[in-house]
């Protein structure tokens, strides 16, 4: 075989090529190949060897694309580490918990790894999913790479665990200590925690330091009910063992607080879930601080009143409060309760009455400024929401949803001349959504509605330094029967009023959703409306004569 001299590294030689083997089958009896399979054999002994020095440049093409990013990458060859290092973490800010970020930066080439593994921030996030059974050793020395490479920056955890009804509590906390036990090492630096876990496994968190805990956002969601309800251990608590974490920011999910030893001092945003009014009370009492607070299922409890005579709770700090409940009296809850300076309520439900809330915005006397009432009950709340809007004068934001507006709603809005500012009806109402009402139709006209609108969106009023209406949302159910014409189409003169605010620059958006193909826009399709018909009287006209 020929020698091959390679002109990127110099080797000469076959570069492994393989002898091939050519058997002559000539009919000829000798031993002694024929012509024409010396030349075949000659000819496969050369195309080895070419494939071998192919195969022999194809590593060395190999070896020099490695070191393409060197010449074409300009995010590593001419911005600085440093700065490098700084644009990547915003592939992080604003979601953090999304763990394979870091993960894929570092799989772009190899000084995109050294950049990604010398940028601190990047790893200050750290998501786990962990199940029984699973691979625990796997998720321990995952975890000590990522705290690694974290340095000491504040870190923030996501934790759930898994739990199965046919482990017993004991093997869950053996599978599950040596990961909590690798965090505990690094609590110091915990800025958020966010856990979902069974309630029996919350004493695995310890604190091992001395000092203030760096903790400001926590989150303990439950995942066991069951657990929440046996009272036979003690050490079923969130306690690091040291002075007493202070967050900003709490959100506890069916979990009892006094299983949460913390300083709710500091507490200014609060999320609760499926907890009693009482423990409510008490936890408005020991978070003076407190800005924000929601509530998601209220628990039933007759005993609210003798438990805790001081009532009603007055909280001046708080000025937004959030609460969805279902299928639970609300007096037990809004009875002892007063926030002065309330500026947003939201409320979710599906109870019969809401006079609840009357008592307490007449009891708070607060200067609210939005307000959200979704509602899913049958049950006609008209005189209700007629009190509670009368009890909101500096109100500047309305969103109702499954309620209808009672009867003379829009004439109390049109009626802009009318007595001193303070007994106006919502004089300071810029905004109004209005989602499904039910069996609205005839109640009041597109008329009445437009010329509300029209008189809350009037120039006049700015003149006047009134507040000007800004938007106006109205999402309707409404079938397309004959006896349904005057509510499924808007009249023209109405129409025309619409037309021309939504050209002033105010956010009009009329829709109907009558059917499975999603919301129409109710003006527009009015308008194609009026035009055909009038085409078609046109049409009449013309023929007649």
């Amino acid at each position: 075989m020929a020698h091959t001299s390679c002109a990127i590294c110099g080797q000469d030689g076959e570069f492994g090529a393989k002898q091939p083997k050519v058997t002559c089958t000539s009919w000829n009896t000798t031993t002694v190949p024929c012509p024409n399979c010396v030349q075949v054999k000659a000819l496969d002994e050369h195309i080895e060897e070419a494939r071998a020095y192919i195969r022999h440049l194809k590593a060395h093409r190999a070896a020099l694309r490695r070191g393409a990013n060197t010449f074409h990458d300009p995010f590593t060859t001419l911005v600085p580490i440093e700065i490098a290092s700084k644009i990547l973490c915003f592939c992080v800010d604003g979601e953090e918990f999304k763990r394979r970020i870091p993960l894929v930066l570092s799989a772009v080439s190899k000084r995109w790894q050294v950049i990604a593994h010398s940028t601190p921030l990047l790893w200050a996030s750290i998501r786990l999913r962990v199940y029984p059974r699973s691979s625990r050793y796997s998720y321990e020395d995952m975890l000590r790479h990522w705290l690694q490479r974290s340095s000491q920056y504040p870190i923030s955890i996501d934790l759930q665990v898994g739990s199965f009804t046919h482990y017993t509590r004991e093997e869950l906390e053996n599978q599950y200590r040596p990961i909590i036990e690798i965090l505990n090492a690094h609590c110091h630096r915990w800025r958020k925690l966010s856990v979902a876990m069974p309630i029996h496994l919350l004493g695995l968190l310890k604190g091992n330091f001395n000092g203030k805990p760096l903790l400001s956002h926590l989150e303990i969601r439950g995942t066991d009910p069951d657990d929440d309800n046996d009272e036979g251990s003690q050490n079923w608590k969130f306690d690091l063992g040291t002075s007493l974490p202070a967050p900003h920011i709490v959100s506890i999910s069916e979990c009892r607080t006094q299983r949460i030893h913390i300083n709710w001092c500091n507490v200014t945003n609060l999320f609760l879930r499926f907890y009693r009014p009482h423990e409510i009370f008490a936890l408005l009492k020991a978070a003076p601080l407190l800005r924000e607070c929601r509530l998601e299922g209220l628990l039933d409890d007759v005993q609210a009143a003798s438990d805790y005579q001081d009532l009603p709770v007055v909280h001046h700090n708080l000025i937004k409060f959030h609460i969805e409940i279902w299928d639970v009296s609300l007096s037990p809850l809004f009875g002892g309760l007063c926030f002065p300076n309330l500026n947003s309520l939201f409320y979710s439900g599906s109870h019969a009455s809401m006079t609840p809330h009357v008592s307490f915005l007449l009891r708070s006397s607060c200067p609210i400024k939005s307000l959200t009432i979704h509602l899913s009950s049958d049950s006609d709340h008209r005189a209700e929401l007629f009190d509670i809007l009368w009890a909101v004068p500096t109100l500047e934001r309305l969103e109702i949803k499954g309620v209808c507006p009672f009867d003379n709603f829009f004439q109390l809005l049109a009626d802009d001349e009318g007595g001193l500012k303070q007994r106006r009806f919502l004089p300071s109402l810029m905004e109004i959504s209005q989602d499904r009402p039910h069996s609205w139709t005839g109640t009041f006209t597109w008329k009445d509605i437009s010329k509300a609108v029209k008189t809350r969106a009037s120039q006049h009023r700015a003149e006047r330094g009134l507040p000007v209406l800004k938007r106006f949302w109205w999402d309707l159910h409404v079938s397309h029967l004959p006896e349904f014409d005057d509510g499924f189409y808007i009249d023209e003169g109405s129409v025309r009023v619409f037309e021309q605010l939504r050209a002033d620059g105010i956010d009009i958006k009329l829709t109907n959703h009558y059917n499975e193909k999603g919301r129409r826009d109710m003006i527009v399709y009015s308008r194609a409306y009026h035009d055909a018909k009038r085409e078609r009287e046109k049409k009449q006209s013309t023929s007649d004569d």
